[in-house]
């Protein structure tokens, strides 16, 4: 029986380039442990935030090795987004993580010839679990990137009763209301990851405690304080620090897209060389960095 423990915060980790686009392997086992020691359990490796839609599959192979190796020193578990490619790669890498030492995995749908219902969706992910038949499943959803809107309490209900080793979902949408009928659906082995870091507060009193948010390795004590202040009920501190960590990330994104704006703070924040985002995405101006510090310094976020 497969069995799937990762709970609580996991970060989306960034994929660390060199200026020439070359991944910076050099520079894991460092991020790694600054994850550790803030408290992290857990990371994903591969997602939206990693960009391996953008990578070679040689190269998707190379980082979760660095990860996993990482993993032998820090005991985080890993988990690897494995969706983004054709249908032969998916499964490629998907066998491929379950050799390496993975702990668990992650896909997104087919993005081409997408799933157009539940059965659809519900086979393509039986397809993945098939290839890793040893290793936890978790489906992606993030509607606003894929366009695969299919309802997920259906899907979670039928991925359940057809998929042994289907442990839960990834829930990348604001819909807090659709959100609270998947944690309904599920069962006490699986788990729900919010992907949506400023709902963070709302969302755990909803009951959903766990989540996958890139922000997670730009403030990860800043996000776990929410969730305790919601676990002693002291909901005007959780209202607080959300409002903290929504500003912070609202001084982001007037500033551009999603990964380079993030890519900019998490050097500004932690110091970690994560480089520019991978091509055809570019890295911000130095003028709009520059706007980001000052606006967490004013925030107090850092000094």
């Amino acid at each position: 029986m497969v069995v799937f423990k990762a709970r609580g915060l996991m970060p989306p980790v960034f994929t660390p380039l060199n200026d020439d686009y070359t991944i910076n392997y050099e520079v894991i086992p460092a991020y790694a442990d600054y994850l550790s020691k803030a408290g992290i359990k857990s990371v994903l490796v591969g997602g939206t935030t990693g960009e391996h839609m953008s990578l070679k599959v040689a190269d998707r192979k190379k980082v979760v090795d660095a990860w996993v190796k990482a993993a032998k020193t820090t005991g985080l578990h890993i988990q690897v987004q494995v969706g983004g490619a054709p249908l032969a790669d998916v499964l490629d890498l998907a066998a491929y993580c379950e050799k390496a030492g993975v702990d668990s995995l992650l896909t997104l749908p087919e993005l081409y010839f997408r799933p157009q219902n539940v059965n659809e969706l519900v086979s393509y992910v039986e397809l993945v679990a098939k290839a890793a038949p040893n290793l936890p499943v978790l489906y992606y959803h993030i509607p606003s990137m894929s366009k695969v809107e299919i309802n997920m309490p259906a899907f979670v209900t039928a991925a359940t009763a057809r998929i042994p080793n289907f442990k839960g979902i990834k829930f990348t949408s604001n819909d807090l209301s659709e959100g609270a009928q998947v944690l309904r659906a599920l069962k006490d082995d699986q788990e729900m990851f919010l992907g949506a870091d400023t709902l963070l507060a709302p969302a755990a009193l909803l009951g959903i405690k766990s989540s996958i948010g890139t922000t997670w390795n730009l403030f990860p004590r800043l996000a776990q304080d929410i969730l305790d202040a919601v676990e002693k009920n002291d909901v005007a501190k959780a209202r607080a620090l959300q409002e903290k960590l929504s500003l912070a990330i609202e001084t982001h994104i007037v500033e551009g897209a999603w990964v380079p704006i993030m890519k900019a703070g998490m050097e500004i924040v932690s110091g970690i060389k994560v480089g520019p985002p991978s091509l055809p995405q570019r890295p911000i101006a130095e003028e709009a960095r520059k706007r980001i510090q000052d606006k967490l310094r004013n925030l107090r976020i850092i000094n």
